[in-house]
């Protein structure tokens, strides 16, 4: 398999750096990818993290998995990018410091655009493009902390929602990214896509092992779900609840010190719960109750750092579809 100037034959991996040139400072263009060719054809299954430059969690974790991985064990091709925002990781930003852009805000990108939409148009024709299915990791960077799996309500819906369920985390939800994502645009083109929101916040402090465990098996668990390797699906939950999203809850206009109520998470709350306040960051008094506005399973509860930005997500209310045991 070649994918730009990566190549590996049947039974191999490599790693490098796909490239598309330099920047006019001279600074290399490219995303650090591990590149693996199962013995016997197969499915090619694309895994990408670090879209955000903040977003370094995976990548302490997802080049060990491509070195634990035997190709000569595999079937079909496995691409993995730990971290894909290399410029924003140097400069710890969320952004591109070549042209400020985010690399989940350009779609597929563009052959005519800036430098990071040029490395993701040439970068989505080569990779995503040609694959079978993609699973994306985010975290919550700084801001937040997420435990469960992004399924859009787009494109092949039946069998992104089979992957995203095998991969073993506890909340799979149905719902519409505000994203101008890759994910979304593979969604668009019928690939099976499940986006994995997993750590961040305190995450990487307090539930690292957890966290990174959880990343690991996703991957291994898409690989086995796809029959790219043998095995049964690994998970620390016994049974995946498939949550159609019907509300997002964002920052108040009371602007403080933002508690969300953790306890409520994956618990169904009624219309007019309190699961949350907001509190004034110098005199303490309490400025507001953040309010479910309707009924619904609170699948993820939010804010870990106090002072959210604007327009922050700090839960999402759906409704359960189903429960599915691991199997």
């Amino acid at each position: 398999m070649k994918l730009g100037n990566l190549e590996a034959a049947r039974g191999e991996k490599t790693f490098g750096f796909f490239s598309i040139g330099l920047t006019h400072g001279r600074f290399p263009i490219h995303i650090p990818l591990h590149l693996l060719v199962g013995a016997s054809d197969g499915p090619t299954l694309v895994v990408q993290a670090g879209a955000s430059g903040l977003e370094i969690e995976p990548a302490l974790i997802l080049p060990h998995v491509a070195n634990e991985l035997d190709p000569a064990q595999m079937k079909g091709n496995l691409i993995l990018a730990p971290l894909m925002n290399t410029s924003a990781f140097e400069f710890e930003q969320v952004h591109s410091a070549w042209d400020g852009k985010h690399y989940n805000e350009v779609g597929r990108g563009s052959a005519d655009g800036s430098v990071s939409e040029q490395l993701i148009h040439s970068y989505y024709s080569a990779a995503i493009a040609e694959a079978d299915a993609l699973i994306e990791i985010r975290t919550g960077a700084l801001s937040s902390y997420h435990e469960f799996v992004g399924v859009h309500n787009e494109g092949d819906i039946d069998r992104s929602k089979a992957l995203a369920i095998a991969l073993g985390l506890p909340h799979v939800v149905l719902g519409a990214d505000e994203l101008n994502s890759m994910p979304r645009e593979a969604a668009r083109d019928g690939k099976a896509v499940a986006v994995a929101f997993i750590g961040g916040g305190p995450g990487l402090r307090d539930y690292r092992d957890q966290n990174l465990g959880r990343m690991r098996k996703a991957v291994l668990n898409a690989m086995r779900h796809l029959g790219m390797i043998a095995g049964a699906i690994e998970s620390d939950v016994a049974t995946v609840s498939v949550i159609q999203e019907h509300t997002v809850i964002k920052t108040t206009s009371e602007r403080g010190f933002t508690f969300m109520d953790k306890r409520k998470r994956g618990t169904q709350v009624a219309a007019g719960d309190k699961i949350g306040y907001v509190r004034h960051p110098f005199s303490g008094a309490h400025l507001a109750d953040i309010l479910a506005p309707r009924a619904g399973l609170m699948v993820h509860g939010g804010a870990a750092w106090p002072v959210p930005e604007e327009d922050t997500m700090l839960a999402i209310l759906g409704d359960l579809v189903e429960k599915v045991a691991i199997a």
